[in-house]
């Protein structure tokens, strides 16, 4: 247990920072890993977030896609539903029966209405610059985002701060000994927050931010919500 409480996962970014500051990569790539991350002891309800979602064909990065993706922002606490962004994504790869139910999302949806990949990733990169990024259960998210980079801009992964809903919930059911439903509307429900439909990239990110704020009440109070903290159970 104390050796969990030593990590430094900020310093590990900061470290993967400074090995590849020398690199000049094109905008918005360029701004995000130049931009200087946050202070671990920064109240987290002072720092500027987007929170995250994508819907995908499948869980694999090196042979699914990203089928769309939505996110919302949080300033000073409070969301920002004008921030609010939801993407479709043109794909060539096809959609499965289960896919399109899961979804509710057809082939000719996604070639009618989606953007290209790279526009839309270019959007998502520029709009994170500086911020905090949050997703529930953020492996999909963070894989499909680091894959497309790694394609694209040849970098390994982004040395970018990530916090995860899921895990924070977990850590805090570890204090109160309980093992809930994981899942995005279960964990809302112990929070007595109201129901959203699933599987729509927008109102998931919604409904995601609204449980980081939630969580915060529940974890701190009125006492600051130390960044460090969030980090630490995001981690683990």
């Amino acid at each position: 247990m104390l050796a969990w409480f030593k990590s430094t996962p900020l310093k590990q970014l900061e470290v993967q920072r400074d090995r590849i500051a020398t690199q000049v990569y094109p905008e918005p790539l360029q701004s995000l890993v130049s931009t200087p991350l946050a202070d671990t002891l920064t109240d987290a309800r002072l720092l500027d977030v987007i929170v995250l979602d994508f819907e995908t064909n499948g869980l694999n990065p090196q042979v699914h896609n990203v089928l769309s993706m939505g996110w919302v922002e949080i300033t000073n606490g409070i969301i920002n539903l004008g921030s609010a962004r939801h993407y479709l994504i043109r794909s060539e790869t096809a959609i499965t029966g289960d896919s399109a139910m899961i979804h509710h999302l057809l082939p000719e949806q996604l070639n009618k209405a989606g953007l290209d990949e790279h526009r839309a990733f270019s959007q998502l990169l520029k709009t994170m610059v500086g911020k905090i990024v949050i997703a529930h259960g953020c492996v999909i998210e963070k894989g499909f985002l680091e894959h497309y980079v790694n394609q694209h801009y040849y970098l390994s992964s982004l040395p970018i701060l990530w916090l995860d809903t899921l895990k924070i919930e977990q850590y805090r059911s570890q204090i109160r000994s309980t093992k809930p439903d994981w899942r995005l509307a279960s964990v809302r429900k112990c929070y007595h927050l109201p129901d959203y439909p699933a599987h729509h990239a927008l109102m998931d990110a919604i409904a995601t931010a609204e449980l980081y704020l939630a969580q915060l009440h529940g974890l701190f109070g009125s006492t600051p919500a130390k960044l460090e903290v969030l980090m630490k159970a995001s981690q683990r």
